[in-house]
């Protein structure tokens, strides 16, 4: 069983090391750390509360109080209480926000607060899929000679369906030079382009334009910077280029769509997740472009952006990911060396 003792020094740990991340002074760290994350006026009050805790020999107490049954994350079965956390953490963030003097990125504080209160791959966001998760690849358009040239699988994510496209890349070098080679080669040996595709009315040609939009986009036309070079996702030992969208609702696929435990924050910011998925990874975007909130940009304009490249399949939906009533521009790209070194730091 726990002590008081080793209580109270993890509490003092994390507000030290709060301090340390954000290189605020102590007893400020102290402050901000018990008002925002436990919700307690001062820092002294939750060492009192913990006190009168086990002088009533009321541990459970802790478990079932609001914040500060945080402090028991990583002690007990704590599934249930990192459930919560992840609902309540924006709420804390904006209380430590709206008591500093200084101006930190919000997504910044949540991350912080995830690292201290000891669940780093929550504070890099990264979301582990496990075993029971499997995507049901499909080929794209199944009359052509290689119908895997182009395979198609659904998630679910919030509610909403998503299409992962994968673009086979056979090629060691990644270049645009060589993806158009590539798509040339499997176009002109294959005439009839409509033929076979599972969605209606696309076609060969379009989706060749949207990879080649979509990759230019993403790499601003150069992908020459290893750093920012697409990693391959692997499918049946075979490389492809990974890119996702929301999915038009009457396109879902009657094959089996895992839903994606990914957990959009209702803040300002560009929100990256890397989700690992059999030992390799994604990335998915979530951008808040609500006009109910301020937002750091133009969101017309940054709506466009993507609405003219990764968002332009035939298949993705117009509409954006709606959660809460909040409304976000999201998709999915492949992982890059930037976002292995992003992870690692």
């Amino acid at each position: 069983m726990i002590s008081l003792y080793q209580l109270k020094n993890k509490l003092n740990k994390q507000a030290k090391e709060f301090a340390e991340l954000l290189e605020f002074p102590d007893l400020y760290a102290q402050g901000l750390w018990a008002r925002g994350v436990y919700n307690c006026p001062h820092f002294s009050d939750t060492h009192k509360y913990l006190s009168e805790v086990f002088e009533k020999k009321k541990l459970d107490s802790i478990l079932k109080h609001d914040s500060l049954k945080y402090l028991m994350i990583n002690e007990y079965d704590d599934q249930e209480i990192i459930e919560s956390l992840h609902k309540e953490i924006e709420s804390m963030a904006n209380r430590i926000e709206s008591l500093m003097l200084v101006d930190i990125e919000t997504l910044e504080l949540v991350s912080v607060i995830y690292q201290v209160l000891g669940l780093p791959e929550d504070a890099k966001f990264i979301v582990n899929t496990g075993a029971d998760f499997r995507l049901e690849w499909r080929p794209y358009f199944d009359a052509f000679e290689d119908p895997l040239i182009v395979q198609y699988a659904d998630l679910k994510l919030h509610g909403c369906y998503y299409r992962l496209i994968a673009s086979k890349f056979p090629f060691e070098k990644l270049s645009l030079d060589n993806i158009k080679k590539y798509m040339y080669i499997n176009h002109v040996n294959h005439d009839g382009e409509f033929e076979g595709c599972i969605s209606e009315g696309n076609t060969f040609s379009k989706h060749e334009h949207w990879l080649v939009l979509t990759l230019e986009l993403f790499s601003s036309g150069n992908v020459n910077k290893a750093q920012f070079n697409p990693t391959t996702f692997k499918i049946e030992g075979m490389r492809y280029l990974v890119y996702g969208f929301p999915l038009i609702p009457s396109f879902v696929s009657d094959w089996h769509k895992p839903d994606l435990c990914l957990r959009v924050k209702n803040l300002d910011g560009d929100q990256k997740f890397i989700v690992r998925i059999d030992q390799q990874a994604l990335v998915f975007h979530a951008r808040r472009v609500d006009t109910n909130f301020f937002n750091t940009i133009d969101y017309e304009k940054y709506i466009s952006l993507y609405q003219s490249s990764v968002l332009s399949h035939f298949d993705a939906d117009n509409n954006l990911l709606k959660v809460n009533g909040v409304k976000y521009l999201s998709f999915f790209r492949p992982f890059c060396l930037e976002d292995k070194k992003e992870a690692q730091a």
